[in-house]
C-alpha cells in the first residue's frame, strides 16, 4: 500500500519480489495509479477508489472525508472488509515523513482489538527528536508499534530511530533492493554514440531531479573549477531541472574548461532511455552527504553495474565499502571530491573493469527477492 495512492517504484517491486518468493501477492492502494516494475510480474491490484459508489455506512463516511489520508482509507477497508488470517502479511509501504503520526492509527485499531493482522512496514526517515520525545518519555511506541515490524534500508537510519525511540531492539535492518540489469561494454559504445558522447571520453552521469544542493551538483561543480582536466570528460545530467535554483554548470568558468563537456537533458527521462544513459557512463555521481538513506540512484548504478561516486557516509557509503563498487570522497570536502574526481578521470580499463564486476556482484546480492526473502524470514521466522 502506497500514500497518496500514487506509485512509486518502491511498491510494486517489493510487491514482485514478494512474489517470485512464492507468496500471493495483491496491492492495496486508495486512488488510480500507474506502475510499472521491471520484471513482467503481474500482481492484482484494488483501487479503493474503483469501488467507491459501493461503499455504505462508515466506509462511505471516510472516504467522503478522509480522501487526504490514504492510511486511514486502507486501514478502514481491512478492518471492514478483510478477515484476520485472510493475508498473513499486511505490508504498508512508503509512509508520510512524520510516521508518529501516520502510524497511530494502526496502533490504536490493533490495540482496540479492530486490525488484527500481521503487519510490517518500510521506514524511510529519520524523524525529530524534540517532536518525539513526549513519546519516547512516556514509551508510547511500544503502544503505536503494537504487533507491528519496522524495517528500514539504512543501518545509520535505524540507529538514529532506535536511539530516539530509547528502544534498542526495535526494527531490522534489509539493504534496499534493485533487479540486476547488467549492461556490456557493446551496449555502452551503442548508447554513446545514440547520445552523440565519443567512445573514448570518460563519462559521468547526474541522473534524477536536478537538487542542486540536495545531490550536491553545486560540490561536483566546485570540485571540478579546481581540476586540471588532462583527458576528455564528460558530465550528462539526466532528469527534470528545478527552476527555482541557478544552475551551477551555468558559469562560464565551466562552459569554457578544457577537456570537460557538459550534456543536459533537463526534462522527464522515458524508462526506455534510463537504460541508455547508464549503459554511457563510466561513473554515476550519487554524492549525497547529509543524507543517511539508501540513494535510488546509487542501487540504479549497481543494478546496472556501473562505478558510484558517493560521500563516505550513510547508507551509500556503507554499501559502496562493503562490495567495492564506488570511490568516496569525505563528505562537506569539495578538496576531497576533486581528488576522487581527479582519481576517476585517469582509473584504468583494468581498475575500472574491476569496478564494474564487483557492482554486477553486488546487484546479484541485493536483488529484490533476495531482499524480500530477508523480510519474510524476519516477519515469519518459523516458517
Amino acid at each position: 500500500m502506497h500514500r497518496l495512492g500514487h506509485f512509486s517504484v518502491f511498491p510494486l517491486e517489493m510487491a514482485t519480489g514478494f512474489s517470485l518468493n512464492g507468496a500471493s501477492v495483491a496491492l492495496l492502494h486508495p486512488f488510480p495509479a500507474k506502475a510499472t516494475s521491471h520484471k513482467a510480474t503481474t500482481i492484482p491490484s484494488l483501487c479503493l477508489a474503483d469501488r467507491a459508489d459501493t461503499f455504505t455506512g462508515l466506509m462511505k463516511w471516510l472516504w467522503l472525508r478522509c480522501r487526504d489520508s490514504p492510511i486511514l482509507l486502507c486501514l478502514a477497508w481491512l478492518t471492514l472488509h478483510v478477515r484476520p488470517g485472510t493475508y498473513d502479511l499486511v505490508y504498508w509501504s512508503d509512509f508520510k515523513s512524520d510516521n508518529q503520526q501516520s502510524m497511530w492509527p494502526l496502533g490504536l485499531a490493533s490495540l482496540l482489538g479492530l486490525y488484527r493482522h500481521r503487519t510490517a512496514f518500510t521506514e524511510h526517515h529519520n524523524f525529530s527528536w524534540n517532536r518525539h520525545r513526549w513519546q519516547r518519555f512516556f514509551r508510547l511506541d511500544h503502544i503505536r508499534l503494537r504487533r507491528i515490524e519496522m524495517f528500514a534500508h539504512s543501518k545509520k537510519l535505524l540507529d538514529w530511530i532506535r536511539l530516539n525511540m530509547n528502544w534498542p531492539t526495535v526494527g531490522h535492518y534489509v539493504a534496499h533492493g534493485l533487479w540486476p540489469t547488467p549492461v556490456s561494454n557493446e551496449e555502452r559504445t551503442i548508447a554513446r554514440r545514440n547520445l552523440g558522447i565519443a567512445e573514448d571520453a570518460r563519462v559521468l552521469l547526474v541522473f534524477g531531479l536536478q537538487a542542486i544542493r540536495r545531490k550536491e551538483i553545486d560540490t561536483l561543480a566546485a570540485a571540478l573549477e579546481s581540476l586540471t582536466i588532462a583527458r576528455p570528460l564528460v558530465v550528462v545530467f539526466a532528469g527534470m531541472r528545478t527552476r527555482d535554483e541557478a544552475h551551477p554548470f551555468d558559469a562560464q568558468v565551466l562552459r569554457g574548461k578544457p577537456h570537460l563537456t557538459v550534456h543536459r537533458h533537463e526534462s522527464f527521462i522515458a524508462e526506455d532511455e534510463v537504460k541508455a544513459h547508464f549503459a554511457a557512463a563510466d561513473a554515476v555521481w550519487a554524492y549525497y552527504g547529509s543524507f543517511i538513506g539508501a540513494s535510488g540512484v546509487l542501487m540504479q548504478a549497481i543494478a546496472y553495474g556501473r562505478l558510484s561516486i558517493c560521500a563516505n557516509a550513510g547508507e551509500s557509503g556503507d554499501l559502496a565499502r562493503q562490495f567495492g563498487i564506488g570511490l568516496l570522497p569525505p563528505a562537506d570536502d569539495v578538496a576531497g571530491v576533486a581528488q576522487v574526481l581527479q582519481r576517476f578521470i585517469t582509473l584504468s580499463a583494468d581498475e575500472q573493469a574491476g569496478v564494474e564486476a564487483a557492482a554486477c556482484k553486488a546487484a546479484s546480492e541485493l536483488a529484490w527477492p533476495n531482499a524480500t526473502r530477508k523480510i519474510l524470514d524476519y516477519t515469519f521466522p518459523h516458517t
